[in-house]
């Protein structure tokens, strides 16, 4: 099969929710024999180099051009009537590039990640040759994002909500156009699927294709194997431990509410506990977080591994959240138990008490915490469960292989 893979973001390194399922999903389909060429826009010198380290691992063409001033893009966007979702990511470069290649391969299949891509699809010029020879559209929307949008908004003031309603309205009829012009579109979870049918007609070729863990990559440490080794368990001193990226806003609003509304009576009752928020690019709002006892910031870390195998709990508390959260099943597969917000866990196949924890309300995240504290064994229990939740459910191979099917037109896997 020869594809194009249209990602809005370099899927490399595969450091952060989009960018992992991209990475993983373009390396099983050349790893299946499939010739693809990656088209993304760059926003910075960074994103150049990341592109062409992903054209050497991978052996694959990764054709890119670099985006204009951000401030640009969002007048364009303020000024067309255009999401800015999609004029942020907008290239007149690319798309020239794209058209050529339309023209001189005729590629079987075209994959889009993200909704903002579609706009490379709908160009008039594209648009005409994709009809003519007939090749299949495939849309990865991952997540409803205009539904991510209106949780923005009802999290935010003024302006700012104002903003982000415009953003919910306008990709809320984009995703309508998508659902009807593309041959397949795929969400992570079926609640993603129940939410776009609560507010969408969902047509019969919506997929759900989920996100898998490199469990050579993310693993136990090896004094904590789940039998005969136990997994440590600092009772006096816990470790609490969020990771993501922290400029992204439900991250940002997790641990900041978090820290504001929970740590104090957790740091009240252990007064050696740590909570440690990891991850690139956290802002100043985050930053300042640092000046609470017991909390550190740490800002970008080379390996994330070891922070999974010393911590004692990930602590997931979303208040904002869509489709699976890779840090719980990263942390799941490392045998670290979890305790999140029901917008946290909503999009894992869990069972409550076993192989997560589940608290509705800022005042049982402490007790949640005591009582696995506090019984050896049931922590130990979780630690399991989390590792076997994840290996029977959470494999990349699974998903990548349903991903491939539906390329090549097999619709059997909704």
């Amino acid at each position: 099969m020869n594809l194009l893979l249209l990602a809005h973001r370099v899927p490399y390194p595969a450091d952060k929710g989009e960018k992992i399922r991209t990475f993983n999903n373009l390396a099983y389909l050349v790893k299946q024999g499939h010739t693809v060429t990656v088209f993304t826009p760059l926003e910075n010198s960074h994103d150049l180099r990341y592109a062409n380290q992903l054209s050497e691992k991978l052996n694959v063409t990764v054709a890119h051009s670099k985006l204009t001033r951000r401030t640009a893009r969002v007048l364009k966007g303020l000024s067309s009537g255009q999401a800015l979702s999609v004029t942020n990511f907008y290239s007149a470069e690319l798309q020239q590039q794209l058209c050529a290649v339309l023209l001189a391969e005729k590629p079987d299949s075209i994959l889009c990640t993200s909704s903002a891509m579609a706009k490379y699809v709908f160009h008039r010029e594209a648009a005409a040759i994709i009809k003519r020879q007939k090749i299949r559209l495939v849309m990865d929307f991952i997540d409803l994002d205009s539904y991510k949008w209106r949780q923005y908004a009802e999290r935010s003031v003024w302006p700012l909500s104002l903003v982000y309603k415009r953003e919910e309205k306008l990709l809320s009829k984009l995703e309508s156009k998508i659902l009807d012009r593309f041959d397949a579109s795929l969400f992570v979870t079926k609640e993603e699927t129940e939410l776009l049918n609560k507010y969408n007609k969902t047509p019969s070729n919506v997929c759900v294709v989920g996100n898998g863990v490199d469990r050579a990559s993310y693993y136990p440490a090896k004094n904590s194997q789940p039998a005969p080794e136990q997994r440590l368990l600092s009772k006096d001193s816990p470790i609490l431990l969020f990771t993501g990226v922290m400029d992204y806003f439900p991250n940002e609003d997790a641990v900041s509410w978090f820290a504001n509304t929970v740590w104090p009576e957790v740091y009240a009752a252990h007064p050696d506990a740590k909570f440690k928020i990891v991850g690139m690019r956290p802002g100043r709002k985050v930053r300042q977080l640092a000046q609470h006892k017991g909390i550190e910031v740490t800002g970008y870390v080379e390996n994330i591994l070891p922070y999974y195998q010393q911590a004692d709990f990930l602590i997931a508390p979303f208040r904002v959240a869509r489709g699976i959260q890779n840090k719980i099943i990263q942390a799941m597969s490392c045998g670290l138990p979890v305790i999140s917000s029901p917008e946290g866990a909503a999009g894992i196949n869990y069972i409550n008490n076993k192989h997560l924890v589940v608290v509705e309300q800022a005042s049982k995240y402490l007790a949640a915490i005591d009582d696995l504290l506090t019984n050896k064994e049931s922590y130990q229990c979780m630690s399991r469960s989390g590792i076997e939740l994840v290996t029977s459910q959470y494999s990349w191979e699974a998903a990548n292989n349903r991903l491939s099917k539906i390329l090549m037109g097999d619709l059997t896997y909704t």
